[in-house]
């Protein structure tokens, strides 16, 4: 046999090795997720109707709700995608000013949803920490109706729209193979003053699936001449998560 053709398959199995790590490393991972987000809702109107629905109340009253997001990470980026959509009718949760007398209880439906598309890029890989960097969109869509049984007062509504340019952080500690402490904060700014977001709490993966009870806190400040004055969600997250 030549010498030559040994060197030749040597160097044809070295480079279909190579290709094929390469090839490995530039795989698109994906992140599908499901989550319950058991977020209180506060806020005030420019016109000075009060919002103040807790969980218990929310969740009793929910008539439709869907919130999940989808991340897909090739190399040291990442595209992230998350939706939260609610309708909720709610005894209560609510006070109006009538006049300049005092303020009474109210009927409050909420409808809306709000939705985040960002980018990350992985600035720490290491084997306890990852940490990213993130910039994106978040889009607030909500509408907002008071009403009571005075006579002679009429229902009221606010609704507010916005998109917002944010950035921000989001890591992970891992604390083994199985157990880690993700979190995320973020803020920005566009048709609201402010926007902002932080979220912290623990995982545990096994094998595709992972479940990761978090609190997640997110706020919008709008100007004093907008219908929302401001508007608050927060309270813990449940959230079952697969890899693939």
């Amino acid at each position: 046999m030549s010498p030559i053709r040994p060197r030749i398959t040597t160097a044809l199995l070295a480079g279909c090795v190579l290709a094929s790590a390469s090839s490995t490393a530039e795989e698109t991972h994906y992140r599908a997720s499901l989550y319950l987000w058991g977020a209180g809702i506060e806020g005030e109107t420019a016109r000075g109707a009060d919002l103040d629905v807790g969980f218990d109340t929310l969740i009793r009253n929910l008539d439709l709700t869907f919130m999940g997001a989808l991340e897909a990470r090739r190399g040291p980026w990442t595209l992230i995608g998350d939706v939260v959509y609610l309708n909720v009718s709610a005894e209560g949760g609510a006070t109006l000013p009538i006049g300049d007398g005092p303020r009474v209880d109210a009927e409050l439906g909420t409808k809306g949803w709000i939705l985040d598309l960002s980018g990350a890029y992985r600035l720490v890989e290491r084997e306890r920490l990852q940490l990213d960097l993130l910039a994106g969109v978040r889009r607030l869509d909500l509408e907002i109706d008071f009403s009571n049984t005075i006579p002679g007062t009429r229902e009221r509504r606010a609704s507010q729209g916005a998109w917002d340019l944010i950035g921000g952080l989001r890591g992970r500690i891992t604390l083994d193979q199985r157990w880690s402490l993700p979190w995320r904060v973020d803020l920005g700014a566009g048709q609201s003053d402010l926007a902002w977001q932080a979220l912290g709490g623990i995982s545990y993966r096994r094998e595709a699936l992972a479940v990761s009870l978090l609190y997640r806190h997110l706020a919008w400040s709008f100007d004093d001449d907008e219908r929302l004055d401001h508007i608050r969600f927060s309270g813990p997250v449940l959230a079952a998560s697969w890899h693939f």
